[in-house]
């Protein structure tokens, strides 16, 4: 049986509730964990936390007893290598439009002869630092890679993307793709949604784990009606500016604030 249980889980069909951490707080990721998201995404992509951090962050998820997800900075191979040495099971790869792209990017991260992943598993965190003995003949079953759609063109192909082996989940990342249209920002105009529910139906029909983010009228609930297996809404960035803001509008009665 796989150890990561965001795969076991999601494949077997199970909702997944997610939160972003974009802080890159370990303290942030352990909260998460403890209050019992399924998922806490720490995004590597969108900030400027490095190896090192990201690695903290997971292991204060762990010790939280939840599961990670890191969402990568990029498609470069050897960035892949490393989060997978580190231990880091579960990733999110952002701009995948062509099958010819996800391909490259599953390839990557499993060991050959299914990819060419390179091999350190005997003293790496992914193999348990050699405590793993079978992690090599186990590993593509560990690994849980959803695959961005974040275009017009990613959407055209998700079919064929979902279709390929070792793409587990396609994650539609709807303000991407409405800006491949000329529409940033604008989620509930029609060829956006319609680009949307395109790459939806198609990884549903594939038998994949489907996954986004709550827009205008359609929230977690909502999607998970639809479909949807994983949904990752809450983000700290936005709870501590809310939370803020809340703060400050009910005392600035008695406390005029800055000048």
């Amino acid at each position: 049986m796989t150890r990561n249980r965001v795969k076991r889980r999601a494949l077997a069909g199970e909702k997944l509730l997610g939160a972003w951490v974009f802080s890159g707080a370990p303290a942030v990721c352990e909260t998460y964990a403890l209050a019992g998201y399924d998922i806490v995404l720490i995004d590597a992509e969108h900030t400027p936390i490095d190896m090192a951090e990201t690695l903290a962050c997971v292991r204060a998820v762990e010790a939280g007893g939840g599961d990670a997800m890191v969402r990568v900075p990029s498609h470069d191979s050897g960035m892949f290598k490393r989060m997978l040495d580190a231990g880091i099971h579960s990733l999110m790869v952002p701009m995948i439009d062509t099958v010819d792209q996800a391909q490259g990017i599953i390839a990557s991260c499993l060991y050959p002869p299914r990819g060419r992943r390179g091999y350190s598993a005997s003293v790496a965190r992914s193999g348990l630092y050699g405590f793993a003995e079978d992690y090599i003949d186990t590993a593509h079953e560990d690994t849980f890679l959803a695959l961005q759609v974040e275009s017009d063109l990613a959407s055209r192909n998700a079919a064929a993307m979902a279709g390929l082996p070792g793409a587990d989940c396609l994650f539609i990342g709807a303000n991407d793709l409405a800006g491949s249209l000329g529409k940033l920002g604008r989620l509930t105009e029609p060829d956006v949604l319609a680009s949307i529910d395109r790459a939806a139906d198609a990884t549903l029909k594939a038998g994949k784990v489907l996954g986004t983010i709550p827009i205008p009228g359609r929230d977690p609930l909502m999607l998970a009606e639809r479909g949807y297996g994983i949904v990752i809404g809450e983000c700290d960035m936005a709870a501590v500016r809310a939370g803020a803001l809340a703060d400050l509008a009910r005392n600035r009665a008695r406390f005029p604030g800055r000048r």
